[in-house]
């Protein structure tokens, strides 16, 4: 079984996606950043279940912060 992976997208405008990964097929779903809580439970075309904890959903905003600063980007 492959470990869920996430990664961040951004758009031309700046806003950022989560590109999770599921598990079981490796298939790449995106949703955007602003419209996920803690918790969050996606399903996959394969018809799994993809949940995203308080954890990785802070890590990942902390992330973007991080890239938007980098850029000197406004938050």
């Amino acid at each position: 079984m492959k470990q869920m992976a996430f990664d961040l997208d951004f758009d031309k405008h700046y806003n950022a996606s989560l590109v999770i990964a599921c598990d079981q097929c490796g298939k790449e779903t995106s949703k955007h950043l602003r419209s996920l809580v803690p918790d969050t439970v996606l399903r996959c075309s394969c018809g799994s279940d993809m949940q995203i904890t308080s954890q990785q959903l802070s890590a990942a905003e902390k992330r973007q912060q991080q890239i938007k600063s980098s850029y000197r980007l406004a938050m």
